[in-house]
């Protein structure tokens, strides 16, 4: 398949380039800035300072080419989507067609699990845009489970110089329902600081501020602790089965918060990552829970339990273009 092709199909078109090399990558990113820019397709590249210092050197300034900042660290799942959405629908008021290009982070393996939903979930999320999106990773960074997962997350491919219809993609939701569950953090098989029993919400509250009174996170993350911790009491509440039970861990660096109640938790694969299109916008809190804060997912024989957790590094930074 040539570029040619990939860049007249309607809707997204979400490729994957693993590389093993720096200028195996630049072989890739330069020609497709090149072709972008040459059709007038706004072409946006969200990556690191020497990629970007390699592309501007070979094609110079143009009104279509746009470099982003982008982190070291991967992002909130859940706000880069809403980000992205929002820059896509932005700059399809402008023009027909969109490029745009990720070279994406080294995801820690606690991430992995909400950032293969996320790679997932874009399919389906970013599927009205018509667009062409490329992520970019580097192999050597990546363990045969993740390359795995990825290979199953993306319709194209690039490999041997040429791009790919990918055998290997498997439907979001088919994927996403096999991988479920959150693996459990170590903490959880330590004593908590706190344990209480069917709280109310009020309480919930109260006791997350107190552990979190004179743990130095950052403002934000303690705002989006409480706030995910009060919206997951309230749907134990409403759509779980009792005992409803809160803890907390409070460590030097990081607070974790679970709520455990014995029902089967969420239905939805994508719960968390796109907004609810129920008219009673059920849902909606727990959505923006995963804007604001780290939220995982896990169920297992004893019910269901959602994790909440806040550590200085995970400090927002400046959204960043993302190819999801």
């Amino acid at each position: 398949m040539t570029s040619q092709a990939v860049a007249r199909q309607s809707g997204f078109a979400h490729e994957l380039f693993l590389h093993t090399s720096t200028d195996e990558m630049l072989d890739f990113v330069i020609p497709f800035a090149q072709e972008g820019v040459a059709a007038g397709e706004p072409t946006l590249l969200a990556v690191r300072a020497a990629t970007a210092a390699a592309v501007l050197n070979g094609l110079g300034p143009s009104p279509y080419l746009t470099v982003l900042p982008v982190i070291g660290q991967p992002g909130r799942p859940a706000s880069d989507l809403r980000a992205t959405d929002a820059l896509l629908a932005d700059y399809a008021a402008k023009a027909p067609r969109v490029r745009i290009l990720n070279q994406e982070p080294i995801v820690p393996a606690e991430h992995w699990h909400e950032w293969r939903r996320l790679e997932a979930v874009v399919n389906l999320a970013l599927a009205h845009h018509n667009a062409w999106g490329v992520c970019l990773y580097d192999r050597h960074t990546l363990t045969a489970e993740q390359a795995n997962d990825l290979c199953a997350m993306h319709p194209l491919m690039w490999s041997g110089g040429q791009h790919h219809t990918n055998n290997r993609y498997q439907d979001p939701a088919e994927f996403i329902s096999k991988h479920a569950n959150a693996p459990p953090d170590s903490v959880e098989q330590t004593a908590p600081t706190v344990e209480l029993t069917d709280p109310s919400p009020a309480t919930a509250r109260a006791t997350v501020t107190g552990c979190t009174q004179h743990s130095g996170l950052p403002v934000a993350e303690v705002e989006g602790l409480i706030l995910a911790t009060n919206e997951a009491v309230v749907n134990a509440i409403v759509h779980g089965k009792p005992p409803i039970v809160l803890r907390i861990w409070t460590q030097p660096d990081q607070v974790t918060v679970t709520v455990t109640d014995t029902g089967t938790g969420p239905t939805d694969p994508f719960v968390g990552l796109l907004p609810p299109d129920t008219a009673e916008g059920r849902g909606l809190g727990l959505w923006i829970s995963h804007q604001l804060i780290h939220v995982t997912h896990h169920r297992h024989p004893d019910g269901y339990t959602i994790r909440i957790s806040a550590n200085h590094g995970d400090e927002p930074g400046q959204d960043r273009a993302d190819s999801r």
